[in-house]
């Protein structure tokens, strides 16, 4: 049996801080939110959420009708941030940092977001400032709690096991050699505190991770392990089973796993002509292929290095059983590109022909997957049984990246991608993790593996569940036809295709979708829902592909996101989601545009009236919107049908996020022949700025009978 001694000295008695509340306050300034306001983050209920649109840093200013003093604050955040407090006898005092002004706490929080901060010596004012900056993770700051407090004695303490995800509720089940993380919490007069630097650790079963605790490893079915927290007389021990699972892969197989090219550059490396992240025309790169040989060795193992068609290079390898070995191939950069295969030539014996060569283009963008130890082996124990080409999870990435790349060349249209997509996308980085242990830095252990990993344009995890098993979603399962034609995700994910064009900066298209229930407009006395709409209707976006639920196609909304971009490394983030993520819908709009509608006959619909409603926020769900109320504008069309707009009829704060998406327009045109209802998504204007029309689109509408529309 293990036992693991403290790594951790021991610390001072513990103290709660118990919040005080602030009273009446009034805030005076605040950096927008896209979720909740700032008056969440002072109410003291940490469940509750204030948080920027990718906003980063971000600061609260508020102020009380008379002087408070204050000993100490507790501030609750997403991940590791800094964090400012300043007070102030008065906004002025504040902003001009004299008289009464203080600077009250400058620190760093825990890599949980909590920090706890006691004042040197006590002080007293009206006006208090936060200010924080976000340093992991995305740039949508979030703050849970913010508030003075007073110190109590620590009466009580318990251990609580984090899942990876926050849905997830805690296991008391780890697979062997898992990850647990864990978090010790002290209570005192109903208030509790995340006391987890702040007591002595130990460990039977366990050994000190990064963040967490290792589990040992266990051959055969299960042992006990526990770990303890003590702090003085206070003590609290948390009990968990560590179990074997059972493998099943006997099949001798070589295969090639991912190919990576080095040194690895960061996607914001300083531009060296080509743009930022990318080698120097000419530059000696090195292409490093890993090539792996399952429960056998296997000697002089001959591979060839071909770049378009020709071959460049040749050798052989001698492998070691089960350990990962590379082949290298040092080349000259070219910006253009180059078609760069890799293959081996196996053993008589090799289980499985279709993963020994990979061909990929030498810029296309890099894709990293971070896959925990349980699905590494469930791909490797499963994977041939789905798709007997495949063996590893190396292989089914590989057929998912392929089967994206077909749908890029596919993406043809002729104003913005004639000749398909101009980027493709390679697998250049796989890590192995143990079971349970990612994210590795903060975040889902799936849109965040690793925050720290700037080298690689897209980046995806892949973890078991909280209790170390592997989820359905992952299992064989009977499919015929196109892979592109509703496959189970262990035979294609098209759904993580989409993911990574969002860690890429794409919206979901379906976040234009207008439902019944929100449009809450009358006319004339009268709902327009039952009456010109009917009560039970869905008006679905323009582009169904990628990102409006088809993922079996790129539509020609998406291939105009992509082709703005083409060539160019990530910016502002490899996960999803970036901080320009969605940037376009603001910035590439037409200076000048004008609408022409046309009555059902195809007359103009001279003299209408026009109505336009835009959408309200609905915090409760993604993409919320509300069609209410009176009409934004309302307007006459001259005799040809047709209004001009001087900009656009978008709000100038354009937002497409949970809570809000005001990137759809409600129109009525009113005319002696009958209303008429029509939906304006921005996405329209989006493709004529990208199809030249710049500094003046025009849209000609075909009105639609009620009880249909137009769009």
């Amino acid at each position: 049996m293990l036992v693991l001694a403290s790594l951790v000295a021991l610390a001072p008695p513990l103290w709660v801080p118990l919040p005080e509340p602030w009273g009446p306050t009034r805030v005076l300034r605040a950096t927008r939110s896209d979720l909740g306001g700032p008056a969440l983050a002072l109410d003291g209920d940490p469940s509750t959420l204030y948080r920027t649109p990718s906003v980063n840093p971000a600061e609260i200013v508020v102020e009380l009708p008379k002087p408070k003093e204050v000993r100490a604050f507790r501030v609750l955040v997403a991940d590791r941030s800094r964090v400012v407090i300043e007070c102030a006898g008065s906004a002025e005092e504040l902003a001009t940092k004299s008289g009464g002004y203080r600077l009250l706490v400058d620190a760093r929080t825990n890599d949980r977001g909590e920090l706890v901060a006691e004042l040197g010596q006590a002080a007293r004012g009206r006006v208090f400032r936060l200010w924080t900056r976000r340093l992991e993770g995305d740039d949508y700051v979030h703050v849970f709690d913010w508030h003075p407090v007073r110190r109590a004695p620590a009466e009580s303490l318990r251990i609580v096991r984090v899942p990876n995800r926050p849905e997830w509720q805690p296991s008391d089940r780890v697979a062997s050699e898992g990850i647990v993380r864990v978090r010790a919490f002290a209570s005192a007069q109903g208030a509790e505190s995340d006391v987890t630097d702040r007591v002595r650790w130990s460990g039977v079963g366990f050994r000190r991770w990064r963040d967490g605790w290792q589990a040992k490893r266990v051959e055969e079915g299960s042992e006990k392990a526990s770990l303890v927290a003590t702090a003085g007389p206070l003590k609290a021990t948390l009990e968990l089973t560590v179990f074997a699972y059972p493998r099943l892969h006997r099949r001798t197989d070589v295969g090639v796993l991912h190919i990576e090219r080095l040194p690895r550059m960061d996607y914001d490396a300083p531009d060296r002509g080509n743009g930022p992240g990318w080698p120097a025309e000419g530059e000696r790169v090195v292409w490093r292929a890993w090539v792996v040989s399952h429960h056998r060795p296997a000697r002089d193992v001959r591979y060839r290095w071909t770049v378009d068609g020709r071959t460049v290079a040749e050798g052989a390898l001698n492998l070691v059983a089960d350990r990962w070995v590379h082949a290298d191939l040092t080349r000259r950069w070219r910006q253009s590109g180059e078609t760069i295969r890799f293959e081996i030539l196996p053993p008589e014996w090799d289980a499985n022909p279709g993963n020994n060569a990979r061909e990929f283009r030498s810029n296309a963008l890099a894709v990293g997957f971070w896959v925990d130890r349980r699905i590494w082996d469930h791909f490797l124990d499963n994977q041939h049984l789905q798709n007997p080409n495949n063996e590893t999870f190396a292989d089914w990435a590989w057929f998912v990246l392929d089967l994206w790349n077909g749908l890029m060349a596919a993406a043809k249209y002729p104003s913005i991608s004639p000749g398909g997509l101009s980027d493709r996308v390679r697998l250049d980085r796989l890590v192995v993790v143990p079971t349970l242990a990612l994210p590795l830095r903060g975040g889902l252990p799936s849109n965040n593996p690793d925050n720290s990993d700037k080298t690689v344009d897209l980046a995806w995890g892949f973890s078991a569940e909280a209790d170390s098993s592997v989820s359905d979603y992952w299992a064989v399962k009977p499919h015929q036809g196109s892979p592109l034609k509703n496959p189970p995700p262990f035979l294609a994910d098209l759904a993580l295709i989409h993911e990574l064009h969002h860690a890429r900066y794409h919206i979901d298209s379906y976040g234009f979708d207008v439902h019944a229930s929100q449009i809450r407009v009358q006319v004339d006395g009268k709902p327009m829902v039952g009456g010109l709409l009917p009560d039970r209707f869905v008006r679905y976006q323009k582009y169904p592909g990628m990102m409006g639920g088809d993922y079996s196609t790129i539509d020609e909304y998406v291939a105009g996101v992509w082709q703005r971009v083409a060539g160019k490394r990530a910016r502002g983030g490899n996960t999803n989601s970036p901080s320009v993520i969605g940037e376009w819908l603001k910035t590439d709009l037409p200076r000048r545009t004008a609408w022409r509608f046309l009555l059902p006959d195809g007359t103009p619909a001279s003299g209408a009236r026009l109505w336009i409603w835009r959408a309200q926020p609905d915090p409760s769900a993604w993409y919320g919107k509300r069609f209410e109320g009176d009409p934004d504008l309302r307007l006459r069309l001259d005799a040809d049908g047709r209004v001009a707009f001087d900009g656009t009829p978008f709000p100038k704060e354009i937002r497409h996020t949970f809570g809000e998406a005001n990137t759809v327009l409600l129109f009525l045109v009113r005319t002696p022949k009958g209303d008429f209802v029509h939906f304006q998504e921005i996405s329209d204007l989006n493709l004529a700025y990208w199809q030249g029309r710049r500094d003046y689109a025009e849209f000609e509408v075909r009105l639609v009978p009620p009880p249909g529309f137009s769009q």
